[in-house]
């Protein structure tokens, strides 16, 4: 009976332990804690690799609920960032602000993991994402994401493009970068939120790039060359006012 008893309690007290606050799920299907899953879904066909996610929270109370990204085997040349409510840059690692999920309820906010491949630039690119709730950062569920973006049917004539570092930086009324390049070639500036705050067509296959920041706000910004629609090569630069 003693036996019995203390089976029981054991068993009772793993399962409060091991209990889960927050579930990843997307259509109706559960990823489990540190599972993988595969993603080759270029959903605007010029090199975004996104996978779409929704969290449910398993409990009977509201909870407040941070997403965290985490490098695992990184491909050098691809862009990792992501979107919890917004869209964050790719030197955001945590999301800011954590966000409401209500009772037994899936996320209403966006949640998306996203890889930026350039052009020129194939394999598989590996992150880990994190959900936990503010009250209870420790305990935390995970899903890994292999972005993989195939070479196969992709044309061998090559549109080859450079692009030199940002000068000054950190700017302040300007920035300038040297670049060489084929094809229709355009410039495309982020913020940290990864949000388009500007865009310039080139009509030169080489030279000096210029652009006005004067009304930009301060802060980490990401100008990309774009190579006939498609992301070939970034640079960061700095305002400060």
């Amino acid at each position: 009976m003693k036996k019995s008893i203390f089976t029981l309690v054991f068993m009772a007290l793993m399962s409060h332990v091991t209990a889960q606050t927050l579930q990843f799920e997307l259509d109706g299907n559960v990823y489990y804690d540190g599972e993988a899953i595969e993603c080759t879904n270029d959903e605007y066909g010029y090199g975004e690799y996104i996978q779409h996610m929704q969290i449910r929270n398993l409990t009977s109370g509201s909870v407040n609920v941070f997403i965290e990204m985490e490098y695992v085997e990184p491909l050098d040349g691809v862009m990792n960032t992501f979107c919890w409510g917004s869209c964050f840059g790719p030197d955001v690692m945590v999301s800011p602000t954590a966000l409401e999920i209500a009772a037994n309820s899936l996320n209403t906010d966006e949640l998306s993991f996203h890889a930026l491949y350039p052009e020129d630039v194939f394999g598989v690119d590996i992150v880990r994402y994190y959900a936990y709730t503010e009250d209870n950062p420790d305990q935390r569920i995970s899903i890994i994401v292999k972005f993989r973006k195939s070479g196969e049917g992709v044309a061998e004539i090559m549109h080859p493009v450079a692009m030199g570092q940002a000068y000054p930086n950190p700017a302040t009324t300007t920035v300038n970068f040297d670049y060489s390049g084929e094809g229709a070639l355009s410039a495309v500036v982020y913020n940290l939120m990864g949000q388009e705050v500007m865009r310039q067509e080139l009509n030169a296959s080489n030279g000096q790039l210029s652009l006005s920041v004067v009304d930009f706000q301060e802060g980490i910004y990401f100008c990309t060359m774009m190579v006939n629609g498609r992301a070939m090569t970034t640079q960061k630069f700095v305002v400060k006012k």
